[in-house]
């Protein structure tokens, strides 16, 4: 049970704050496909213009990364419009969407950044991406999620985040 804590503990860590996830979802419109389930949002920080944000979103077996638009407002939440989409087909059930605030890419290091891969803890604490098959980088120039390569791609979180 011990050794299990820190890694629920690092999973949790991974989910964005509540208060974060609700600004972020917002409004999608429309729903990027029928009978999906919206897992988690996340806004993507640091890029002039127009605010832009991702959802991952579970359709069955099979996930989709959507990333969208601020359009307007509808009150105090944004309205999002999709702009684009990836189809994600985990390899294993230990794979996961590792996030843009734990990833990162020497070959495009200015750009937010998915990974599809497994966080692994440590010896000493810290969690590691390991097993990396797939990564997309948020491309807001051409507004698209463009795949890249993973060499040179590394997602971490040392114990203290």
């Amino acid at each position: 049970m011990s050794r299990s804590l820190p890694a629920v503990a690092a999973l949790l860590a991974l989910i964005p704050a509540a208060g974060h996830a609700s600004e972020a979802r917002g409004k999608l419109a429309p729903p990027a496909a029928n009978g999906c389930v919206e897992v988690s949002g996340t806004a993507l920080t640091g890029m002039a213009g127009p605010t832009y944000s991702a959802a991952e979103l579970k359709c069955g077996t099979k996930l989709l990364l959507v990333l969208q638009r601020q359009t307007g407002r509808n009150g105090n939440l944004p309205v999002w419009s999709a702009i684009d989409q990836v189809t994600i087909a985990k390899p294993s059930p230990r794979h996961e969407l590792l996030q843009p605030g734990y990833c990162s890419s020497t070959r495009f290091p200015e750009d937010s950044v998915f990974a599809l891969g497994r966080m692994v803890e440590q010896p000493d604490g810290s969690y590691r991406s390991e097993n990396v098959v797939k990564a997309w980088r948020v491309d807001i120039k051409r507004q698209r999620l463009a795949a890249i390569p993973v060499d040179g791609l590394l997602c971490a979180l040392d114990p203290a985040d």
